[in-house]
């Protein structure tokens, strides 16, 4: 999996990052969703542009117009959700929902171009994972938050297996499910 993609100079969750990482063989890329002021959802890692871009501000209170002048290292614009979504067909999405202002757009962006079967919903909050997954008309893969992940890794050595089983369900209601040997696990792709 290309986390951010794949840029030797710091160009992350850029289209050329995830260009030279589809171009290397990767075929499951990580980025992260944040939306604009007026509803614009991008791929960004950051709730502000200060770290990476030319621009400063936090991007859920900027327009997307703002935004769209900034560029990653000075060089590459921000990319839109949509781009990915339609540039890479083949590719597989892990999408870590980094704000509540994202859980709305995101899932009207996974109906709009159907990527369903393509994604695998993460965040650290197991509440805006599950807000994702509730609004999808199908299944999608999702991943556990840290909170279910901290309760895992602590109970799961004591556990019963049956009990771990349901845990874990739980957690990771709303997604779809493979089964494993230990737990209900997200499916992989």
């Amino acid at each position: 999996m290309a986390h951010r993609g794949f840029s030797r100079d710091g160009l992350e969750n850029s289209m050329a990052a995830f260009r030279a990482a589809v171009e290397l063989g990767f075929r499951h890329l990580e980025t992260d969703v944040h939306t604009t002021a007026d509803g614009v959802l991008l791929l960004f890692h950051d709730e502000t542009l200060d770290r990476v871009t030319d621009g400063r501000g936090r991007i859920s209170e900027l327009p997307a117009e703002a935004v769209a002048r900034a560029r990653i290292g000075g060089v590459e614009p921000i990319p839109l959700f949509e781009e990915l979504a339609t540039a890479f067909p083949d590719v597989r999405l892990n999408l870590d929902v980094k704000d509540w202002n994202s859980v709305d757009a995101l899932a009207a962006a996974i109906e709009r171009y159907g990527l369903h079967d393509r994604v695998l919903i993460a965040s650290f909050s197991d509440r805006r994972r599950r807000a994702v997954l509730k609004q999808l008309s199908r299944p999608a893969a999702g991943s556990a938050g840290i909170v279910s992940n901290a309760l895992f890794v602590l109970l799961g050595p004591v556990l019963p297996a049956s009990l771990l089983r349901l845990t874990a369900g739980r957690a990771l209601r709303g997604s779809r499910r493979c089964r494993s040997r230990l737990a209900t696990v997200p499916c992989p792709s």
